[in-house]
Parts: structure tokens; C-alpha cells; sequence
């Protein structure tokens, strides 16, 4: 990649004046090769394997990265690790299309399979995995309603773990998780996890109607069971409607800016967001409760990452101030109808829209949400308009 693959130097300080000071203070996941645990083979040592203690963190996903590796057959690699430099980097989507980049777990064995997943572990939240593991088990959910014609696109293995470049502490490296409804994209430099975007999680029907017994990818043979009402994104949809109801007319007026509900995000599979005009009201037009609300919200969308992630951007918000941040609402002020919010600060933007009708012709139940970097995604300069 070229030069103007870089930050502009004012962004590349200010990420460094929060990143550096927070990696330095972290507390280090131990990470200990054991003979005695899943199986997962190690490049130096063939009969070795993995084992983690403690959250996740950068130094635990380079070393569940190299272990991934490892365990890879050499055609495997060459499809799992492909040059930094390469564009597929900045190539993501949340569609159901029939190949992308990478290796997919159909391709792996179970050990691989555990191995990938193992990586997955170290780069989400325990409640960020497990959102992803619903996210797999939902094709099935797909597959179902839509009929055996769909199974070439519904398949619950059909999620794809690709690195850019070689995991380590001195080249930068980047790794992308993705499949339907489901883009998790990390930019990694001097061993430090430098942007965590695009960020998407997708759910279909984002209500359930009735009750699912669904592979577990984690335990194969075994079955996992979901329950009619369950909701998968109910946390970000829920506290932006207390947010929205807690609102005054004069409020509201600001708050919603189009009756119109778009029919998605925006910049789907784009590899930048672009800059444009703020729209909704901002957070210095908030009361303090409402203000601890629309923190809700972030915190909500961020729940699926590590605390070093969270960190990160808490830190970039408070730099940037709470009160720059705009809440913008678009369709309907119910669940039933067709909603859209994105909520927008300088150094970031998070949007939700449930418009989109499920298999079974239920409109508004269908939700994506994507949170993404308004100083650049993959760590690169934000686009030039």
C-alpha cells in the first residue's frame, strides 16, 4: 500500500497519545502451550496446543493468530494469509454471496475449526462471541424457513477467517471474521490493535415467531435450542427507543429527521464511511439522564468487544467530547414500523436500521447495525470527498 495508506500524522498522534499509555498499563492474558488441551497443532511444536488464561487482548490474538496458522495445512494457509498490502483487506460485506476471501470453516478440520474459533474468542467479548456463534446458527434458522433451494447460501459453516500479513509485534497485520451478517475487521501495528472496523453484526428475523433447535458449531452432533420471542440485537435497539421516548416535542423535532426510514446503513460494503453534514440532535441538548442514555446506546454497540476495544473508543469520545455527538432518528417511533438511528461523533459513527422483512414476510424484523471509524477504517485515512 502507499504512503496515503497512513493516518494523516494529527490522527495518528492523538490514536497513539490514548493507545500507547492504555497498552502499557494493560494487564497481559497469559498465554501457555499445554499438551493436554483441544489438539491444535503447533508450527515448532507438532503435538502442542493452545490454552488461554484471562480477557482478551492484542497479545492474546497474535498468539491465537500464529496458533491458527499453525494448525493449517500449506494450500490452507495460502488461502487463510494473504499480503497486508493487498486491497482484499478494504473488500467487506455482510451479503450472502458465494465466496469471499479467506478460508471458511466448512474448508477446516474440527481441530482447525477449534482453532479459528479459539481467534474469534480472543478479539470479541464473551457476549461479542457469542452474538457471532448466533450469527452461525442463524443460517440454519434461514435455511429452514427459506427451503432446501437455499442451501448453498445458508449454510452455517460458511464464515471465512482470513490474516493480512503475519501476526507478530513489528509488521502491521490485520485479520477479518465475515460471513452473513456478520464483518468483524481488526488493523493490528507494533503489536497493537489500531482500529476495530468496519464493525457488523446482522440478525435475520431479528424477532424470532417460533422456537429453533440449531447446530452448535462448537459441539458437533449436539444441538443448541432458541426460543420463539428471542432477539439477538434487542440491547441497541431497546435503549435507543428509551432514549427516543424520553424525549420532549421540541426535542423530538431536532431528534427526528426524516419519517422516511432508509432501507439500510449507509456505505454498506464501502470501504470508507464518508463525511457528511451531522444530522439529529446533539448530545449538549441532552439532560444528564438522557445523556447516560445515549451512553447506553454506545455502550451497547461496543458490549461485542474486548475492553481493549472499548477502552480505545471511550477514551477517543471523551477526547473528542460527548457533547460533539449527534442522535439522529429516521421512520417509525415504534417497533412495529420500519426505524433507523445512527448516532455520530467526530471519531466514530454507529447506525442501526430495521427495515427489511424476515422470511416470513414480518416487515421490520430484520436488523442491521455496524459501527465504524469516522478518522478512517482498516486504520487508513478517512476517504477524500
Amino acid at each position: 500500500m502507499s504512503s496515503e495508506s497512513k493516518k494523516p500524522t494529527s490522527v495518528a498522534i492523538s490514536r497513539r497519545s490514548v493507545l500507547l499509555p492504555m497498552v502499557a498499563s494493560a494487564v497481559v492474558a497469559k498465554v501457555a502451550l499445554s499438551s493436554r488441551a483441544i489438539g491444535l497443532a503447533n508450527a515448532n511444536e507438532p503435538n502442542a496446543t493452545f490454552d488461554f488464561a484471562g480477557p482478551g487482548n492484542s497479545k492474546s490474538a497474535i498468539a491465537a493468530a500464529k496458533a491458527f496458522v499453525a494448525s493449517l495445512s500449506s494450500d490452507q494457509q495460502r488461502l487463510a494469509v494473504i499480503p497486508f498490502e493487498t486491497e482484499k483487506r478494504l473488500d467487506w460485506h455482510f451479503i450472502p454471496i458465494d465466496s469471499r476471501k479467506g478460508l471458511p470453516l466448512r474448508d477446516m478440520t474440527e481441530p482447525q475449526r477449534q482453532a479459528a474459533l479459539i481467534l474469534m474468542r480472543q478479539v470479541l467479548s464473551p457476549a461479542g462471541y457469542q452474538r457471532a456463534l448466533d450469527i452461525f446458527a442463524y443460517e440454519a434458522i434461514l435455511l429452514e424457513l427459506e427451503g432446501p433451494a437455499a442451501a448453498k447460501r445458508r449454510d452455517y459453516t460458511k464464515y471465512y477467517f482470513t490474516l493480512f500479513g503475519e501476526p507478530g509485534e513489528t509488521s502491521p497485520w490485520g485479520l477479518s471474521i465475515e460471513g452473513h451478517h456478520l464483518s468483524i475487521n481488526y488493523t493490528f501495528e507494533k503489536g497493537v490493535l489500531v482500529d476495530s472496523t468496519p464493525q457488523f453484526f446482522g440478525v435475520n428475523p431479528a424477532t424470532l415467531k417460533k422456537s429453533f433447535s440449531l447446530p452448535d458449531i462448537t459441539q458437533p452432533g449436539k444441538k443448541r435450542e432458541f426460543d420463539s420471542g428471542v432477539r439477538l440485537l434487542a440491547q441497541e435497539e431497546d435503549t435507543a427507543f428509551e432514549l427516543l421516548k424520553s424525549m420532549n416535542a421540541a426535542q423530538l423535532q431536532k431528534a427526528v429527521y426524516t419519517q422516511e426510514c432508509p432501507d439500510d446503513i449507509q456505505w454498506a460494503g464501502e470501504p470508507q464511511p464518508q463525511s457528511k453534514p451531522k444530522v439529529g440532535i446533539q448530545a449538549k441538548e441532552l439532560s444528564a439522564p438522557q445523556k447516560t442514555m445515549l451512553q447506553a446506546i454506545l455502550d451497547s454497540f461496543n458490549a461485542n468487544m474486548t475492553e481493549e476495544v472499548i477502552q480505545q473508543r471511550n477514551a477517543l469520545i471523551k477526547e473528542a467530547g460527548l457533547d460533539q455527538i449527534y442522535f439522529g432518528w429516521a421512520g417509525a417511533k415504534d417497533k412495529a414500523g420500519q426505524h433507523y438511528f445512527r448516532i455520530e461523533g467526530p471519531t466514530f459513527i454507529a447506525e442501526l436500521c430495521n427495515f427489511q422483512t424476515d422470511p416470513q414476510g414480518n416487515i421490520a424484523n430484520h436488523i442491521h447495525a455496524v459501527w465504524r471509524d469516522m478518522t478512517g477504517d482498516f486504520n487508513l485515512p478517512l476517504a477524500t470527498q
